[in-house]
């Protein structure tokens, strides 16, 4: 399984984080649920510790088969719909890709 690890700020400039929370929850998750191939999809708030610190405000972990279907996933009409969307909606993405195998 690949998995895409992703970790953003809200774009300041273009939304208060109650618009931009709103907009994520009611239009960007449903949007990218509908990604071919999307096989695991996790979203939440970064969480900080005495020792880490919470570099941005939310994360995704988008899991796909493999890098090929995140690429088509990516390159599909849906896939092109949530880039230009992410263009508005997200600030400082940091993204690490992930090959992993589930042990639980």
């Amino acid at each position: 399984m690949l998995y895409m690890v992703g970790s953003f700020d809200f774009n300041p400039e273009r939304f208060t984080l109650e618009e931009a929370e709103r907009h994520y929850r009611e239009h960007h998750v449903p949007l990218a649920r509908q990604l071919p191939g999307l096989r695991r999809y996790v979203i939440g708030r970064l969480v900080e510790t005495r020792t880490v610190a919470a570099e941005r405000y939310r994360a995704a972990i988008l899991g796909f088969d493999s890098l090929e279907a995140l690429r088509a996933a990516y390159a599909s009409p849906v896939g092109q719909e949530l880039r230009a969307d992410e263009e508005r909606l997200i600030a400082r993405p940091r993204a690490l890709l992930l090959g992993g195998e589930e042990m639980l």
